[in-house]
Formats: structure tokens, sequence, C-alpha cells
């Protein structure tokens, strides 16, 4: 069976490039490059729009979120072998921000469900959500001058590291320490949400 499938893959690819043999000799040079850039612009542009969307997908639909300000992520392998690490920080609208501050853990304990959570699968939904600072335990331990977690605890907890900048860590470092934000857990990562800061944090590892 894997024969016949790389036969199919080898067919394919030369099918390809004796089309674009053809297209290179029978049409004009500028439309040649054209149809170039587009057959390289087409498909980074649809991986781009589905990486956003998955990366978005791990936020619930109700804090409005619609862009990604900073990630640092890495895996290494695949599949049930592999492993994974990496945080996400995305913009909180400020109108969100208003409403989870002025209705507390109650705007998380009554947040309706992500209208599309069957195509997402396990991305985005938590439950048992509770206020910061974030509890010690499942990776996460106080800091050498015990005040501070430290994010890199959580997220290089199977020995697998990310390089996240120095203003990134000591801001989340400070939001799970500090009271004012809240958090859950999914079946992957933690979601933090910092009203205060206007910002939401997904840490992860694997």
């Amino acid at each position: 069976m894997i024969h016949l499938f790389l036969l199919a893959l080898l067919l394919i690819a030369a099918a390809f490039i004796g089309g674009l043999v053809f297209a290179y000799r029978k049409l004009p040079k500028c439309i040649f490059i054209a149809l170039i850039l587009t057959l390289v612009a087409v498909p980074v542009a649809s991986f781009k729009m589905y990486e956003r969307r998955f990366m978005l997908s791990a936020v619930p639909d109700a804090l409005g979120v619609s862009s990604i300000v900073y990630s640092e992520e890495e895996s290494w392998g695949f599949g049930p072998g592999g492993n994974e690490a990496g945080i996400r920080v995305y913009p909180l609208p400020e109108h969100v921000s208003k409403e989870i501050e002025a209705r507390g853990i109650d705007f998380f304990t009554t947040m309706p469900p992500n209208t599309d959570q069957n195509e997402r699968e396990w991305r985005g939904r938590y439950t048992n959500w509770e206020e910061t600072p974030i509890k010690t335990g499942r990776h996460w331990n106080l800091g050498k001058e015990g005040k501070l977690l430290d994010i890199y605890d959580y997220i290089c907890a199977y020995g697998f590291c990310i390089d996240i900048k120095p203003e990134i860590e000591s801001l989340a470092n400070g939001i799970v320490s500090a009271p004012g934000s809240y958090y859950a857990y999914g079946r992957i990562g933690v979601i933090v949400v910092s009203p205060g800061h206007n910002l939401v944090l997904y840490l992860y590892n694997g």
C-alpha cells in the first residue's frame, strides 16, 4: 500500500512539473511569473489563515479575542510520543475586561459554550475557573524568593523548553502570581484571563 501511495505522489509531482514546463514554454514571461507567485502565495496564505484560526481556537468565544500579540511554541516529534511547549498572549477587549471586573468569577461560571465546540474538539473548553494566584502543584512552584510563580516551571515541566522574551516572562509571572485574574485548566494547558492587563495567556506543555 505504501508503494502505491509513493507512486501516486511521484505521478502528481511529475504532472505538476510537466505543467510548469509547458506553461513556461507557452505563456508570456510576465504571466508565467504571476502564475508561479499565485501558486506560492495561495498555499502560504491558506496556511497562515488556518494557523491563526487554530491559535485563536484555544480561547473561549465569550472573551471576544480576535488577534494574537505574542507566541512562542515548539514541538518535538509527532503523535503520542511527541512533546510540545508554548505560550500565547492575546489582547482582551477593554469592554470584556470591564465586564469581568464588574462580575468577577460569575462571568466565567455562566459563560456560554462555544458554538463550534465540536469542530474545535477540546480546544477552547475549560472548567473549574478560579481566581489567581494560581495554586501551587500541577508543576507550579514558588520562585526563589517564595513569592512569584515561574511560568517556566509549568511550560517546561516535561524537560522540553522554549525561550520566552524576558518582558513577557516577567509580565506573565506577575499575572499568575497576583490576585485580580482568573484561570482554568483545559485538556491541554491552562488559560489565564487578566482584565487588569487586558490580556489572555495560554500556556501549555506535553
